[in-house]
């Protein structure tokens, strides 16, 4: 009734490699950057204004 096909390949034929891994790797590699990109500009955007700090030495130079 049913015929099954058989393969005809040999045990040195290869295999074609998934390709649905390497995608989600791709992906997962760009959200990643994305992510370190969004942050980095988070703290630029999120940091406080910039003041001066002024120490006073009364012993640094010694005349």
């Amino acid at each position: 009734m049913f015929r099954r096909r058989r393969r005809r390949s040999s045990s040195f034929a290869r295999r074609a490699p998934p390709q649905v891994g390497y995608i989600a790797i791709g992906l997962g590699v760009v959200a990643v950057i994305a992510a370190f990109i969004f942050f980095i500009r988070q703290s630029d955007v999120l940091a406080p204004e910039r003041q001066e700090i002024r120490v006073e030495l009364e012993d640094a130079f010694k005349d």
